[in-house]
């Protein structure tokens, strides 16, 4: 994505959510251990933005989440347990999509967030790079929408509403939103 005056999609998202509540989220202890848990690294932009902003929400809708420590459970919990299904799968199995069990076990879809109408949003990391992965979104209803891009770039173009998925909420970002840490 363009960046515009010079500055990173992270620091125009800042513009946009304003400063972050809490200063001090960055766990690299979690990074290194969610990394060992999948056996692949993850997007730089996507732990930037949650060592900037912390785990929460985007304006009352979009959740973006990860482990809340680096314990074996904690990344059970949030990734699933390796090489098995992680429990969303069940819900989207019998939906018409190009992924099939053995895909989804060998970690082709790593699960980042969720919105309040039950949507589920995903990195497709079939590409050994991270930052060449696709966000795939999946709605309540069974609809999907993939898009190139990283993950600072999705959530810019969310803000600016363009490449993102018609199923999402028309009046989400609104034009004061916020992101809200989990406590």
């Amino acid at each position: 994505m363009t960046i515009t005056g010079g500055r990173s999609t992270l620091e125009q998202l800042g513009e946009l959510l304003g400063e972050p509540v809490w200063r001090g989220w960055a766990r690299p202890a979690i990074w290194e251990a969610s990394e060992r848990h999948l056996g692949r690294r993850l997007p730089v932009d996507c732990k930037e933005f949650l060592d900037l902003y912390g785990p929460g929400v985007v304006d009352g809708y979009l959740t973006i989440d990860r482990p809340l420590d680096a314990t074996g459970t904690a990344m059970e919990r949030h990734w699933g347990p390796a090489p098995e299904l992680p429990s969303w799968y069940a819900e989207i199995a019998d939906q018409p999509w190009e992924f099939d069990e053995s895909d989804v076990k060998a970690g082709a879809l790593l699960m980042w967030g969720g919105n309040e109408e039950g949507g589920r949003y995903f990195f497709r990391a079939v590409e050994e790079d991270p930052s060449q992965w696709r966000i795939v979104v999946n709605s309540e209803q069974g609809e999907w929408f993939e898009t190139a891009g990283t993950f600072t770039e999705f959530l810019l173009r969310c803000f600016l509403r363009v490449d993102r998925p018609a199923f999402m909420h028309r009046g989400w970002p609104g034009a004061d939103a916020r992101y809200e840490p989990h406590a």
